[in-house]
């Protein structure tokens, strides 16, 4: 067999398999149902995923075409030109898919051990020793929870306050410093 029957077969069987994909996607793509997915589950992109295969096939093949028949290189120089293209575009397929995916699976969750620090405003006033209620934007969402103070002490409506601690769903807030006082 020669060199260049097993690029060619690389190359067919990397692009007859991206063509097989996409077509099956088109006509039987939405026959499959909806697919739940676990919070926090990423997907499975890998370096040997099959689109990445596939990707490196192509390349390899049609690197290996074009350094034989077009360029008429040496077997072992077309074989490095041929892994050179096949790493390269599979490469470049695997850092592109990942950037998608990682980007379009930000979520709206988040932790209330991550809200400590944070400066809201009051909208319902904390009486002495009582619960108020305040608001704050996280990741986007308007988000209005209990609150009271560290020391117990009344907060008018619209003050600023900076969430010192979360206990179960109770935010425990102080009096927000603002910039230029020494308080």
């Amino acid at each position: 067999m020669s060199v260049g029957l097993v690029y060619f077969v690389a190359f067919v069987i990397g692009l007859g398999y991206a063509i097989v994909v996409g077509l099956s996607s088109h006509f039987f793509g939405d026959a499959g149902g909806d697919t739940h997915m676990d919070v926090g589950t990423d997907l499975p992109i890998t370096p040997l995923s099959p689109t990445v295969v596939a990707t490196f096939l192509t390349g390899f093949g049609g690197g290996g075409l074009l350094a034989n028949s077009y360029f008429q290189l040496s077997v072992g120089k077309g074989v490095l030109v041929a892994l050179l293209v096949g790493v390269l575009l599979s490469g470049g397929t695997f850092a592109v898919l990942t950037v998608l995916f990682k980007n379009t699976q930000a979520g709206s969750e988040y932790s209330l051990d991550d809200m400590a620090g944070r400066v809201v405003q009051i909208i319902t006033p904390i009486p002495a020793n009582g619960t108020g209620e305040i608001a704050l934007v996280v990741k986007g969402t308007r988000v209005i929870g209990p609150a009271r103070t560290e020391d117990g002490a009344a907060m008018p409506k619209n003050a600023p306050v900076e969430i010192v601690r979360v206990v179960g769903n109770i935010y425990y807030v102080r009096a927000a410093c603002r910039p230029g006082s020494t308080a």
